[in-house]
């Protein structure tokens, strides 16, 4: 499955960079989808994360009644006008599937757009590309809460 997603928040790259690899951000993104999160840990470049959310009822037999991940978020050093790249990987745990995604940080008018854009995978046979697509709409939810969290954090 396809990742590409775009938030727009109103605060200038090197704001949005805090955000992104603040703990109590991230802890607010996930609670905001019935996650809970652990380990926390701020990385020279970025934040690494355990997450676990209740799974969905598609892929309970797998991986019982929990979905637990590792999510690692890494960001290289600013260009010159602010802009980064980045890398987002999540891997959930008991089951054969990883996003891997890139991730983009520019300014744009008075604030900046986070971009992802990458693949989500399910290395099950027969039904690993059904699965993708149930797991779609959390995925695009899990971004979209990324937007609303990010609005609240900027506005504080």
């Amino acid at each position: 499955m396809d990742i590409n997603t775009t938030a727009q928040f109103a605060a200038a790259p090197d704001r949005v960079a805090a955000m992104m690899t603040d703990p109590q951000w991230w802890v607010d993104v996930y609670r905001r989808i019935g996650a809970t999160t652990s380990n926390i840990t701020p990385t020279e470049n970025g934040i690494s994360l355990d997450l676990a959310l209740p799974a969905p009822h598609q892929v309970q037999k797998i991986v019982g009644e929990t979905l637990a991940a590792h999510q690692d978020l890494t960001w290289e050093a600013p260009a010159a006008d602010g802009s980064r790249t980045g890398e987002l990987i999540i891997n959930p745990k008991g089951m054969p599937a990883r996003a891997v995604g890139h991730a983009s940080l520019v300014a744009d008018g008075p604030g900046s757009v986070v971009t992802y854009t990458g693949e989500f995978t399910i290395s099950i046979p027969v039904v690993g590309k059904k699965l993708e697509k149930t797991a779609g709409p959390y995925l695009t939810r899990a971004f979209d809460v990324q937007q609303e969290a990010g609005n609240d954090y900027l506005a504080g």
